[in-house]
């Protein structure tokens, strides 16, 4: 095979390598937004009855007696469970594995991208 096409074989490997890690990388990011979403932001809880609660957000929520089955109002008990930690947490457990993973992947294909040129740089040199 020519040099010229295993030196462009190698750089597209390279390439796609990279373009995956950049890939999982956003994914990862994605994720990391959701969980953010809905972990940061208050929302507003709409009952059947077209009644509505302000909820705060679940990092911010003093929900000391939701669970404890003592917890007079309600509201707090609805607000509790319609966002709660699963979602959030399921979705940072994702995104470690992806981030994980594309960071190496980018790691990979930018090392040998650039372990590449500094080899033709060097064979350059010499001759």
């Amino acid at each position: 095979m020519h040099p010229a096409a295993v030196e462009d074989r190698f750089r597209t490997g390279t390439e796609r390598l990279r373009g995956w890690g950049f890939g999982l990388l956003a994914l990862a990011a994605i994720l990391w937004g959701y969980a953010a979403w809905q972990l940061l932001t208050p929302y507003e809880l709409h009952h059947p009855n077209g009644d509505s609660t302000d909820c705060t957000a679940p990092a911010f929520a003093d929900r000391e007696d939701v669970y404890s089955g003592g917890y007079a109002y309600s509201g707090e008990r609805h607000c509790a469970a319609a966002r709660d930690w699963p979602k959030p947490v399921a979705a940072l457990v994702l995104a470690t594995p992806l981030a994980t993973a594309g960071g190496v992947l980018l790691a990979i294909g930018s090392v040998s991208g650039r372990l590449r040129q500094h080899e033709a740089d060097l064979d350059r040199a010499r001759g």
